[in-house]
């Protein structure tokens, strides 16, 4: 059996932040509000591209754009 290994843009490493607990709940709840639950990760990931990648968007506009870019690429792969 031939193993197929995943893309590079596929690979993802696990990693702990520590934040104060009010600012976790406050964040947790913000996230839920615009985005639904479990949305916490792809926030993270978004805020970490824009800081690398797009340092001339806003914080709004990088999470907006990560978001809707994940949600296209589920669908392409529900097709």
């Amino acid at each position: 059996m031939k193993t197929v290994e995943p893309d590079e843009e596929d690979k993802s490493v696990k990693t702990t932040i520590n934040l104060p607990a009010d600012l976790w709940k406050k964040f947790s709840i913000k996230t839920i509000d615009k985005y639904g639950g479990r949305r916490k990760t792809d926030i993270f990931e978004a805020l970490a591209d824009a800081f690398v990648n797009t340092p001339h968007r806003t914080i709004e506009e990088a999470i907006d754009a990560w978001i809707k870019d994940k949600e296209k690429k589920k669908h392409k792969t529900w097709m």
